[in-house]
């Protein structure tokens, strides 16, 4: 009976002293009120015949530590892919619903699509891509129209998602 005893004095001892494990990651995480640009991404990607996985995706507002930056992604080995939205009203808060999507869907681009800035323009001075560093409003209407300055741009909406699942879209018409 005392080795019995001691027999599971031990086993527990040694059970007691097994190193922390971190807890696993969380699969899936995004805020409501960013929830439907997800899913406005999936079926982008889908209508495109791109395969895209967000099961695994972290979708946070913070500070993404960065001057005038409206959002980071954030990659680490082993973990899922995080996206940090600026909590600055610019940002989020006073952005319209396609300026809102240009964001979260130039990190997506980053996070999901291994997209790097592109800092190209067309002759016309537009952006070639979603995925510049300045410009999250490339399809979206302007605020304050001066000029001649063309302020409805959702028509080109089609052709920034598609060059941003394709680099190598043909440059579209409006571009000259």
């Amino acid at each position: 009976m005392r080795i019995q005893n001691l027999l599971i004095v031990s086993m527990l001892a040694l059970l007691s002293c097994r190193p922390e494990t971190k807890p696993s990651p969380a699969s899936y995480s995004v805020p409501a009120s960013v929830e439907s640009y997800i899913q406005s991404f999936r079926s982008a990607a889908q209508q495109r015949n791109r395969a895209v996985s967000t099961d695994r995706l972290i979708v946070e507002f913070g500070d993404p530590q960065g001057e005038d930056v409206c959002g980071r992604c954030l990659l680490e080995a082993g973990q899922p892919p995080h996206i940090v939205l600026s909590t600055n009203v610019y940002c989020w808060e006073q952005a319209s619903d396609n300026e809102r999507e240009g964001l979260v869907f130039h990190e997506l681009g980053h996070c999901l699509l291994g997209r790097l800035h592109r800092n190209d323009h067309f002759a016309n001075r537009a952006y070639v891509s979603l995925m510049n560093p300045d410009n999250m409003g490339v399809y979206a209407t302007c605020r304050y129209p001066i000029g001649d300055d063309d302020c409805d741009k959702r028509p080109r909406r089609t052709y920034y998602l598609d060059e941003l699942f394709d680099p190598a879209t043909p440059k579209p018409s409006w571009a000259d």
